[in-house]
C-alpha cells in the first residue's frame, strides 16, 4: 500500500463519500440512495476506511458478533487505486482487530472479485445460500 494512504478504523465517513467510492469502485451498491447508504454505515459494526489525503478511496463494512462470525458486507476500492494492496490492507486491519482464532470471516463475492479473495486467504464455500432482495 502506498505510504500516503491512511487507514481509519471506525471513524465515520459521510454517505456522500461512501456513495462516491462505491460508484468509483464499480461495486454494485445503491449509491444514488444516500439515506440507505447512511443506514448501511450506521449499522455496520466495523467500518475501515482508506484515504488518500482527504479523499476516501476505499472502505470495508462488516457485521460481527465479535465472538464467532464476521460477515464482510463491502470491500470497495476506487478503480484508480486497485492493485496497490489497499483492499488487502483493509482486510488485514479488520483481521488484526478481531483476531484469527475465534472469528470466522464470511462474504459473498462478485464474480470479478473471486481471484482477489482467494489470494487473500479466503476459501470458496459450496454451502452458501441467499434470499435475494426484491426489486421494485
Amino acid at each position: 500500500m502506498p505510504p500516503e494512504i491512511t487507514l481509519r478504523i471506525n471513524r465515520p465517513c459521510t454517505p456522500e463519500e461512501a456513495a462516491d467510492v462505491f460508484r468509483r469502485s464499480g461495486i454494485r451498491r445503491p449509491y444514488h440512495d444516500l439515506e440507505r447508504i447512511q443506514r448501511m454505515l450506521d449499522h455496520a459494526d466495523e467500518l475501515i476506511t482508506a484515504y488518500d489525503g482527504n479523499r476516501l478511496i476505499g472502505l470495508l463494512r462488516a457485521i460481527t458478533d465479535y465472538a464467532y462470525c464476521c460477515y464482510i458486507s463491502d470491500i470497495a476500492v476506487d478503480l484508480q487505486y486497485q492493485g496497490l494492496g489497499i483492499g488487502k490492507s483493509l482486510l488485514n486491519a479488520l483481521r488484526d482487530k478481531l483476531g484469527e482464532t475465534e472469528i470466522q470471516y464470511v462474504l459473498t463475492s462478485a464474480p470479478k472479485a473471486t481471484g482477489f479473495y482467494e489470494k487473500t486467504g479466503f476459501e470458496r464455500a459450496k454451502n452458501a445460500y441467499v434470499i435475494k432482495r426484491k426489486i421494485n
